[in-house]
């Protein structure tokens, strides 16, 4: 298979032409409205749904949703349990005058949470794929309850962070095989709007949990935080065992049965042509026979087939069939093989002579070739007849919707998977942004109701309110992701010549608000170093600018790589979800004492300029991101 020399010594229009995984296909429908031509992008259905209810992009919309929003409440009840401790730190010495601790201790009780929710997955992703999505979900979610329960009898600075510990462990499959969950249930062209409702979730949960975890600690006392969140949590894992199916499904070769099953019918043969006895010799180049025709490419550049890969079942809009080749050589051909791989179609060999014996031969030839299709023709018919009875799916009921027990096997290999995306650029680049956003979210989270409960603002328990702006801007951030992530991709489509969607289409959306999550860093570094009257607004401002990136990146990033890894997307999540990990936890045990030492701005100025690197890394995305599914097509196909 192409590698990366290959993948850029290409054309430009040989990567247009080119299908690695993660293209789909659009079908322009054009027609007349109100006395002028519009023309309808439809992108087509993919992954290519089989006739089995139990597929999960055959459920019904209420089951669909149903689940969407059970793992959505799982998320924003993971990430309420996580944030909302962070505003009642403040309050931990007062609560506790006998155990008194530095505010730096106390931001452990984040930093390993945060740490745990990423490395957590390095053992749930793997366990997911051999045993099944839907008994570790439930487990993650159990554990998560039982661990938030225990923390209302907790009586000390280290059961505390155990039970933090805990939390963690059981919160980390909310970003890894949640959002994978997502994917599943829906086609290419509409999971950027659904996935933009889970991320929104998923962000909020740490917005209200900030604001409403100051006042449960003042006015109920320090642990009432931990029985909010059991009875959050306890809800969610009963949604959980009742609304969340499994979603993983195996469509391999049922996913070419199609109701009516036709099967293959055999072609009768090909008239005999017999030339006369004495054809002269002649140096020009014979017709095409009736089951070929050939193609002469106007200029010299590769042109690459259409064909198909074992994770995409695709075919080609009605518009574009009179410019593909169908010849034998072509159908050898897969979808990164040019022309040139297989000899010059052009270069046929010179007409022959034909004798009276040859003609003879060649009459009993068609003889006995009638004689063998007709023979298959009715083998063929009855074998279709057959194929027709036995394709026959079961209901799809809601008590079959609660099984467990799935495996498949291979638990080495699937431990070690997760390690191997890292050969997918896309994998690199999504880790380090949604790391960064990540780190400066809970640092944000973790000193801003400390700068509020100190002069001149004294806040004291109202110190919460500083995630306010946060909301605001989840809010404005999943609008703008669904208005923009999914039409992006269509309207790609309608401008091209080559009736294609690429997942590369949505991504420059996230430039601005990379841009405006870098600029709030900043912001809130000026707000925090020069605190005055009404800087709090500063600081409002500068969280909602982060907040609304943190919303809006991830739902980009989720859908492509879902759409251009398929069954590898999960295992890319969990090195997304280490390094998410990774970053926090780093940016908060030191940031803490970075900004003890030198202030608020030097050090939200460092994460200003590593936040700005890690956002210039979608340009070369942007530009050569098909060029590098091309190039690591080979690792997608081989793990499907």
């Amino acid at each position: 298979m192409p590698g990366w020399k290959y993948a850029f010594s290409l054309s430009r229009e040989s990567v247009k032409a080119a299908t690695p995984p993660g293209t789909g296909l659009a079908e322009h429908n054009g027609s007349q409205h109100n006395g002028r031509y519009v023309d309808r992008v439809c992108v087509a259905k993919f992954p290519t749904p089989t006739t089995d209810p139990a597929d999960p992009l055959n459920w019904a919309r209420w089951r669909k949703m149903a689940c969407l929003l059970s793992v959505s409440l799982y998320a924003f009840v993971c990430n309420f349990a996580s944030a909302s401790l962070a505003p009642a730190l403040p309050l931990w010495n007062l609560s506790f005058p006998g155990h008194k601790r530095p505010f730096d201790d106390l931001t452990q009780f984040i930093a390993f949470n945060v740490l745990l929710l990423g490395l957590g997955n390095i053992f749930w992703v793997p366990l997911a794929n051999v045993f099944g999505r839907r008994p570790v979900v439930i487990l993650s979610a159990m554990i998560l309850f039982i661990a938030t329960t225990c923390g209302g009898f907790a009586s000390d600075f280290d059961n505390v962070l155990a039970v933090r510990i805990f939390q963690g462990i059981g919160s980390s499959v909310s970003e890894t095989i949640a959002p994978t969950i997502v994917g599943d249930m829906f086609f290419i062209h509409e999971r950027a709007g659904w996935m933009a409702l889970f991320t929104a979730s998923l962000a909020s949960g740490s917005v209200l949990g900030g604001i409403s975890g100051g006042y449960i600690a003042a006015r109920l006392g320090w642990f009432a935080i931990f029985h909010v969140s059991a009875a959050l949590t306890g809800t969610a894992f009963l949604c959980v065992v009742f609304l969340v199916p499994e979603t993983i499904y195996e469509r391999g070769s049922s996913a070419c049965l199609v109701v009516p099953v036709v099967a293959r019918q055999p072609q009768p043969p090909p008239p005999v042509v017999v030339p006369p006895p004495h054809v002269p010799p002649t140096n020009s180049i014979p017709p095409a026979p009736r089951n070929m025709r050939y193609h002469y490419p106007r200029s010299r550049a590769p042109c690459l087939s259409l064909g198909t890969l074992p994770s995409m079942h695709m075919t080609l809009p009605s518009r574009f069939l009179g410019s593909v080749r169908v010849d034998q050589h072509e159908l050898d051909l897969t979808w990164y093989q040019t022309s040139s791989s297989v000899g010059d179609l052009s270069d046929h060999p010179p007409p022959r002579r034909w004798s009276v014996k040859q003609q003879q031969q060649q009459q009993q030839q068609q003889r006995r070739s009638t004689v063998r299709y007709s023979s298959r023709r009715n083998t063929a018919v009855a074998a279709n007849a057959a194929v027709q009875q036995i394709v026959c799916h079961p209901p799809f009921t809601y008590p079959r919707s609660l099984r467990c027990g799935m495996y498949r096997g291979d638990v080495f290999y699937q431990f070690f998977k997760p390690w191997c995306t890292l050969r997918l650029p896309a994998t690199w680049i999504v880790m380090l942004q949604y790391g960064g956003l990540v780190g400066g979210v809970a640092v944000i989270s973790t000193v801003g109701p400390k700068i509020l409960s100190l002069p001149p603002y004294d806040w004291g328990a109202d110190s919460g309110l500083l995630f306010v702006g946060a909301l605001l801007g989840i809010i404005f951030g999943c609008i703008y992701s669904t208005l923009l992530a999914d039409q992006r991709l269509t309207e790609f489509a309608k401008r091209q010549d080559h009736g294609f969607a690429e997942p590369e289409s949505r991504i420059p959306i996230m430039l601005p608000s990379l841009a405006i999550a870098t600029g709030g860093l900043l912001v809130f570094g000026f707000c925090a170093e020069y605190p005055g009257k009404y800087r709090w607004i500063g600081l409002e401002f500068a969280y909602a600018m982060v907040a609304f990136a943190l919303t809006q990146v991830p739902t980009v990033w989720f859908s492509y790589l879902i759409d251009s890894y398929a069954q590898l997307a999960s295992d890319c999540f969990v090195m997304v979800c280490i390094l998410r990990g990774i970053i926090p936890f780093a940016w908060t045990f030191f940031g803490s004492q970075w900004i003890q030492h030198d202030g608020y701005l030097i050090p939200f100025g460092g994460f200003t300029v590593m936040m700005g690197l890690f956002a210039l890394l979608i340009v070369p995305l942007i530009w050569t991101g098909k060029r590098m599914r091309v190039a690591t097509a080979r690792y997608v196909v081989h793990n499907q």
